[in-house]
């Protein structure tokens, strides 16, 4: 059957009421976007958490981070992704998703089974918080006022940690300062990863003493 000809019947069919149903290539999302998708999956410095790169951006600014299904109420790509068994985190930035498994469990077939989950559920996030933290002047870092000084720490997180820790899967939530202390949480793939307390660590560390007061000190929480 001639081309024209298949056009013509799927034409007619679709007039009918009887259209057929479009192909994953046809199919399309929103304004006539083609449809979420993953388009690979990366593997991290941790060897329990997957990288699942999508093929378009689901969250503009800032993460979604779950450590299980009751945390995950609204969402139904980490409802189903939860139901797997065996995930311990769920995290979500920019273009991608990190899942994050326990010990005992093997990647063969969840690895797949993810996938799948992500591909039939996945959606466009709205930010949960859209603050764009402007330039602190920190020469005097130990004298600012306590909400000034969370700022100025997560000006440097935001600039010279983020970006670098989400290339592998993971994140970093600031937790509070006391005194000289910065307390800090890993998420992601970066949550029980073996060089979370210490290289990664030891890296962070060396960047708010260097951009913020050389006194500070770094603990993970």
């Amino acid at each position: 059957m001639k081309i024209s000809e298949v056009l013509a019947l799927r034409e007619k069919k679709a007039r009918e009421g009887h259209a057929p149903p479009a192909s994953a290539s046809e199919r399309t999302g929103p304004a006539g976007k083609k449809p979420i998708r993953v388009i690979r999956t990366r593997e991290t410095p941790n060897p329990n958490a997957r990288q699942f790169v999508l093929n378009t951006q689901v969250l503009s600014y800032g993460k979604r981070s779950y450590a299980s299904a009751g945390e995950a109420a609204d969402d139904a790509m980490a409802q189903a992704v939860f139901a797997l068994g065996g995930v311990t985190n769920i995290y979500i930035m920019n273009n991608f998703v990190t899942i994050t498994k326990a010990e005992d469990r093997s990647w063969n077939p969840l690895e797949q089974q993810a996938w799948k989950a992500i591909d039939q559920h996945i959606s466009i996030y709205t930010p949960e918080d859209r603050q764009q933290l402007s330039e602190i002047d920190v020469t005097r870092f130990m004298s600012l006022p306590h909400e000034k000084k969370l700022q100025a720490i997560e000006m440097v997180l935001n600039r010279s940690i983020r970006s670098s820790l989400a290339q592998d899967g993971g994140g970093v939530e600031l937790k509070g300062i006391e005194g000289n202390e910065v307390s800090i949480l890993y998420q992601g793939a970066c949550g029980n990863c073996p060089s979370s307390t210490t290289g990664t660590l030891q890296h962070i560390e060396r960047l708010i003493k260097q951009q913020l007061h050389p006194d500070l000190v770094v603990k993970p929480v």
